[in-house]
């Protein structure tokens, strides 16, 4: 004989099922209710030098991308400096930047308040550089205290900051420093043997290939270097990550997560707009981790410290 269940039981069933959909359309509608109803729109901080903001029509073209990409209105907002930028993003005045390794490490160094979302890779897939000291040859063997060795300026982080770290830590003896006032008055001074060497800075890779002397100043000056004769690196420093783009900790994990997945695809979906956003480091974009600028916090406490600074007329790439 057949049973039939009771209606009471039919009852708690059918409420147990209305419960599971109450429940299910609740969390879909949460889902949907996401940063979009505490986000009204995202402000996106850039130096004015940005080759991404060179003209209105470049500008308007990645504000509309990023729009699209996140269902927000978007502003861009440009600085005339990195000290400025690093003010902005400190302050929340902006909710996302395009930072240098030095500018984003100074502004987590000001307000512990940003996190790197994402660190542009060369298209050769170089991650970065390292600061090195490159000298002839000859004097390769010469104590360092006794040699010449050039630098550009002062605002170099290569040249000039990273190396008078070494030397200040101790970790690299303190040779006699000629200014030469630009990587092409140093290799002038180089070649008329005015110095024994100099600092400058090669590429570095994630698959850990060699720093060598024909990858210096990324290749750039290699037929003058090479008619110099030969050299030999014999100092070189931790790497330092190409500069990310970074958010402010006010914005929301979900958004993290859109902008992520946006830059993420951009290599294949927009090289276009790739080529805009990242004109020099062009071979897309790895995740970021919490501690990939930490080694440079001892260069920019001084930069944290007197904001803006006004040494920020030049493009993230060139901050080396």
């Amino acid at each position: 004989m057949m049973m039939h269940r009771s209606l009471p039981c039919l009852c708690v069933e059918r409420g147990l099922c209305l419960l599971v959909v109450l429940v299910t359309c609740f969390a879909v509608t949460t889902a949907r209710a996401d940063y979009r109803t505490t986000m009204t729109e995202l402000r996106i901080g850039i130096i004015r030098s940005h080759p991404a903001v060179a003209d209105p029509i470049r500008q308007e073209t990645v504000r509309q991308a990023y729009a699209k990409a996140i269902g927000l209105p978007v502003e861009i907002v440009t600085f005339a400096s990195f000290g400025a930028l690093i003010d902005a993003h400190a302050s929340g005045r902006v909710h996302y930047a395009f930072h240098s390794a030095k500018s984003f490490a100074a502004t987590e160094a000001v307000c512990g308040c940003v996190r790197a979302l994402r660190r542009p890779v060369a298209a050769d897939g170089a991650t970065g550089f390292r600061s090195v000291l490159a000298v002839r040859e000859a004097a390769a063997a010469t104590r360092l205290a006794d040699l010449d060795i050039g630098y550009s300026d002062e605002t170099s982080a290569s040249g000039w900051e990273i190396p008078r770290r070494a030397i200040k830590t101790g970790s690299l003896e303190a040779p006699t420093m000629v200014r030469g006032g630009s990587v092409a008055g140093v290799l002038d001074a180089y070649e008329m043997h005015s110095i024994d060497g100099f600092f400058g800075w090669v590429p570095d890779y994630a698959d850990s290939r060699p720093s060598d002397a024909s990858r210096m100043f990324g290749g750039s000056f290699g037929e003058r270097l090479e008619e110099a004769g030969p050299m030999r690196i014999i100092w070189l420093s931790e790497p330092v990550l190409n500069g990310p783009h970074a958010l402010h900790q006010s914005v929301p994990d979900d958004l993290a997560a859109s902008l992520g997945t946006f830059l993420d695809t951009l290599p294949e979906r927009a090289p276009g707009l790739l080529d805009l956003v990242e004109p020099v480091l062009a071979g897309g974009f790895v995740a970021a981790g919490p501690t990939d600028y930490s080694n440079l916090a001892g260069l920019v406490t001084g930069l944290a410290e007197a904001l803006p600074d006004g040494t920020g007329q030049r493009s993230g790439a060139d901050l080396r």
